[in-house]
C-alpha cells in the first residue's frame, strides 16, 4: 500500500476524535435523562403520597369517636358540677350583653332611617 499522507493521517485523527466526543456526549446525555426520569418519578410519588395523606386525614376525621365511660368518678362529677355553673353563669351575661347591643344597634338604625327620611322629604 502506498504511504499515506499528513492531511490523510490528521482527517482520520479528527474523526476518530469526533466518535469518541460523540459517545462521551451520547453518555452524559444519557445519564441526564434517567436523572431527570428519576426526579420526575420522584416528585409525582411524592405528591401522591401527599393526596393519599390528606384523604386518609379526611376518612380518620369522618369516623366518629368512641363513646366516653358510662361511670365517672366521684370527683370528676362535682368537678364538672362547678364548671357547668360557671358556664351558665357566663353564657348568661354573654346573653345579657348580647341583648344590650343588639338594642343599641337597633336605635341607631332607626335613627339614621329617620334622617335619610328628612333628607328625603327636604328635597
Amino acid at each position: 500500500m502506498a504511504k499515506k499522507s499528513t492531511t490523510e493521517k490528521a482527517k482520520e485523527q479528527v474523526a476518530d476524535a469526533a466518535k469518541t466526543g460523540a459517545d462521551a456526549v451520547r453518555d452524559i446525555a444519557g445519564d441526564a435523562i434517567r436523572a431527570a426520569a428519576m426526579a420526575a418519578a420522584g416528585v409525582a410519588l411524592q405528591r401522591t403520597a401527599d393526596a393519599l395523606r390528606g384523604g386518609a386525614r379526611k376518612a380518620e376525621s369522618a369516623v366518629p369517636k368512641a363513646a366516653q365511660p358510662a361511670a365517672p368518678s366521684q370527683g370528676r362529677a362535682a368537678k364538672r358540677a362547678k364548671t357547668t355553673k360557671r358556664t351558665k353563669a357566663k353564657k348568661s351575661t354573654a346573653k345579657s350583653a348580647k341583648k344590650k347591643s343588639a338594642k343599641k344597634s337597633t336605635k341607631a338604625t332607626k335613627a339614621k332611617k329617620r334622617a335619610t327620611a328628612r333628607r328625603r322629604s327636604a328635597r
